[in-house]
């Protein structure tokens, strides 16, 4: 067994997932192993593994191994995202979750060279052979479970289902735009791909179960609520901004004033912020504006 090998393992699947759904997977473009006898060998095969495993095939692979003859509900080689994560990853010695991670690759390894840290050549032989026979034996199982795709009976009905799941996987960037409108709508200037890192996954969730026309609406809904949740439902702009704004010299005019924009709902803030300064000149700062009157009652 060779990497080749492996590579074109994932080449049949992906031309079996082609005739019936689109689009079927996306391509890998780590640089793959040079050598199968190295620490850098093995490293690229882990991460190849853990992205095939856990960006580029996870939706076919995760509907795939629930039917026959591979059904199975556990996940699928739990090890290589420890692996992944104690290889590549500055793990702390003080975290539990942190140490389980290090105990799952020691075990690993020690199973599989007789070592929990591989030195020699032929101890990383040993793990590099291990790891690629795992990956190559899932995806011998994957391309065999694809006939169930052709089923005179079910064959349709797996097809829609894997169409409708490859679907609602949304790509990390497809989600820039909903996080860009709600930290303007708010004023937070925070920066969409850092916050998307941090809720990625539930907003695919959304987005899953979502009914399809309503998807829009309810994955904005999410998104600024989490935005807010983000921001721990701070004030539009910092306190000296709005004070500069609304010009206030007297402090209780100006505590009544950030008090009125937090009781405003968020997407109203900055139309409230807005009013808010036309009685700052309108009535004068010597007087404090009620919640009432700066809501335009």
């Amino acid at each position: 067994m060779t990497f080749v090998m492996l590579h074109s393992s994932l080449t049949n699947l992906r031309r079996r997932l082609a005739v019936h759904v689109s689009p079927p997977l996306a391509e890998i473009t780590l640089e793959p192993p040079q050598g199968d006898s190295d620490e850098l060998s093995f490293y690229r095969l882990v991460a190849w593994g853990y992205v095939m495993l856990n960006e580029t095939a996870k939706v076919p692979l995760g509907f795939l191994k629930s039917l026959p003859p591979w059904s199975v509900a556990s996940a699928l080689l739990p090890h290589v995202g420890a692996l992944r994560t104690a290889t590549s990853h500055n793990l702390a010695l003080d975290s539990t979750r942190d140490i389980k991670t290090l105990r799952s690759a020691a075990d690993w390894f020690a199973k599989t060279c007789g070592a929990g840290t591989p030195v020699s050549p032929s101890q990383w032989k040993a793990c590099f052979d291990a790891l690629l026979i795992e990956l190559s034996e899932l995806l011998t199982l994957a391309i065999r479970t694809c006939d169930q795709l052709s089923d005179p009976i079910d064959g349709e009905q797996l097809v829609a289902q894997l169409q409708f799941r490859l679907d609602r996987e949304w790509p990390a960037y497809k989600f820039d735009p909903y996080v860009e409108r709600a930290v303007e709508k708010f004023g937070y200037g925070l920066d969409p791909v850092a916050l998307r890192s941090t809720r990625l996954t539930q907003w695919r969730k959304v987005v899953a179960a979502a009914q399809q026309d309503e998807i829009e609406r309810v994955l904005t809904q999410r998104i600024e609520a989490d935005v807010l949740e983000y921001m721990c439902n701070a004030l539009p702009a910092p306190t000296e901004e709005i004070a500069e704004l609304l010009q206030y010299t007297d402090k209780a005019a100006l505590a009544a004033a950030l008090l009125t924009l937090r009781a405003a709902r968020p997407d109203e803030a900055k139309d409230v912020l807005a009013r808010l300064r036309q009685l700052s000149g309108a009535i004068g700062h010597a007087n404090i504006p009620s919640a009432a009157a700066c809501n335009g009652s």
